[in-house]
């Protein structure tokens, strides 16, 4: 009985293996680089957050509650989604403790310049949403009614440390 012998490859046939092995693994290590590259860039975004904390007003019913709503769904629609520097906006209302009157307003910028931008923008974006400077006036008066005071910060996101 003969030996069973694996038939020689040839040359061409080596060399196209050997360049086939070695462009997938340069395609996986380029992939590679490509993700920690985006992933090093995301960990480095450092977003300026401003928090603004109103406290409404006492003794406001649900159809006041619902009327205040419907207020800032109107300014959110006319001047907020209008705004390209606002990266990210929530508005939120306190959810459980004795005092349930804050009001709280969490916006992200890109960085400082845009919260300035942004400012002067919302002041542009009014003026469109209400051309009428008394309704606008009335407007702004009717939504800082809902309020007795209000408190602002800034805060500076830490990269690294975002989900």
């Amino acid at each position: 009985m003969g030996v069973c012998r694996k038939p020689k490859q040839r040359v061409g046939d080596q060399k196209t293996k050997f360049m086939k092995r070695n462009f997938l693994l340069s395609a996986i290590a380029m992939g590679l680089l490509v993700m920690c590259m985006s992933f090093s860039t995301k960990a480095q975004t450092n977003h300026v957050f401003h928090v603004a904390t109103f406290y409404m007003a006492g003794n406001m019913d649900s159809a006041a509650r619902a009327e205040s709503v419907a207020t800032f769904k109107e300014y959110m629609t006319k001047v907020t989604m209008k705004n390209q520097y606002i990266v990210h906006q929530t508005n939120m209302v306190h959810f459980f403790t004795e005092d349930s009157r804050e009001f709280v307003i969490v916006t992200e910028y890109a960085n400082w310049g845009d919260i300035e931008k942004s400012f002067d923008l919302d002041n542009e974006l009014e003026k469109q949403a209400w051309p009428d400077a008394a309704k606008r006036a009335a407007f702004m008066k009717k939504m800082s009614s809902y309020f007795t005071h209000h408190k602002d910060a800034i805060f500076s996101g830490l990269p690294g440390l975002t989900k």
